[in-house]
């Protein structure tokens, strides 16, 4: 027989554990100030090794937002591994936190595609797109291949090895595109492009796309030859200029790199316009520009929304090139 202590406790309880229940759910984080601004170090993520294309676009552009003085500093963190998978999965961490930015490009889009990663880039803030890139096809200098349709011919008969930054990357995209027009490669994925390079000046690699900044000294030197470029036209510059694009060889293919800032998702509107505006501002620098210059890539400014309906377009491209 119930007691009626307990029966009390019993007809007592049943609220209390309502309440608990819908206590549980309620959102106890302050909402964030219409003034809010960053303090202090501000970690700007990359999800590869130093050296390479993505962390020298996050280095130019965490020193022209610290060139600003606007009370933070912002600190480049390099999380490489797994293609991208490493950095950006971390990031998927900082849910809802201001005081953090990422640096990606087109892998983020791809990646997902292609491997069981928890993220994609819906699960990110685009704040803005600050260039596009592309990539030149270049091989060893004592090569047998003198142009791009050389080693889709030759991968008919023989094994052809190919160096790629990253199995999703840019470079991903160039073998995509070569394999689609009836080549067949043995991939050898590096942590990054620097490492790319190393490769194939090594011989370890018969052939590799790299982006035009950093083959450049070597196609000077002799050291490397160029095959083709990815590019809609030939590069307007004294060396890369004379590099025949892949439509001039009768190859229909095309690749076109993104590369932007984000913000951790679910932070609040006031962050988000902050951060782009910063952004912008730092674009006006002189470090900003001179990277455009000294890496050959196409200036670009897509803020926000727009940002965003750009990621969605290329994703759907992506889909057609990855499925």
């Amino acid at each position: 027989m119930t007691s009626p202590l307990r029966r009390r406790l019993g007809v007592a309880s049943a609220p209390l554990v309502l309440c608990l229940a819908s206590c549980s759910v309620l959102d106890t984080t302050p909402p964030v100030p219409d003034d809010w601004t960053p303090r202090g170090s501000v970690p700007m993520v990359v999800a590869f090794a130093p050296g390479g294309g993505s962390d020298r676009s996050a280095r130019v552009i965490a020193q022209g937002l610290n060139e600003l003085e606007a009370g933070f500093d912002v600190n480049v963190e390099n999380k490489e591994g797994g293609s991208g998978a490493v950095g950006w999965a971390t990031f998927l961490a900082e849910q809802g936190n201001g005081n953090t930015l990422l640096v990606a490009e087109t892998a983020l889009n791809t990646l997902p595609l292609v491997y069981d990663v928890p993220f994609t880039y819906r699960d990110f803030t685009p704040l803005v797109m600050f260039a596009e890139d592309s990539r030149v096809v270049v091989a060893p200098a004592d090569s047998e291949f003198t142009d791009c349709h050389d080693v889709i011919e030759a991968s008919e008969n023989e094994r052809v090895v190919v160096g790629s930054s990253g199995r999703t990357g840019a470079d991903s995209l160039v073998v995509a595109e070569l394999t689609e027009e009836g080549g067949s490669f043995d991939t050898v994925p590096y942590g990054s492009s620097g490492e790319v390079m190393t490769g194939l000046l090594g011989g370890q690699v018969d052939f590799a796309p790299t982006s035009a900044a950093s083959v450049k000294p070597y196609l000077e030197s002799g050291d490397l030859v160029p095959l083709c470029s990815m590019t809609a036209e030939r590069y307007d510059d004294p060396v890369l200029g004379e590099v025949p694009t892949a439509r001039e060889q009768g190859i229909d293919a095309q690749v076109t790199v993104w590369r932007g800032v984000f913000a951790a998702g679910g932070i609040a509107d006031v962050q988000r316009d902050y951060w782009i505006a910063e952004i912008e501002r730092a674009m006006e620098s002189d470090t900003y520009r001179d990277y455009l210059a000294d890496d050959l890539l196409i200036p670009a400014d897509r803020s926000g929304d727009e940002f965003a309906a750009y990621l969605e377009t290329y994703d759907e491209r992506m889909r057609e090139v990855y499925q």
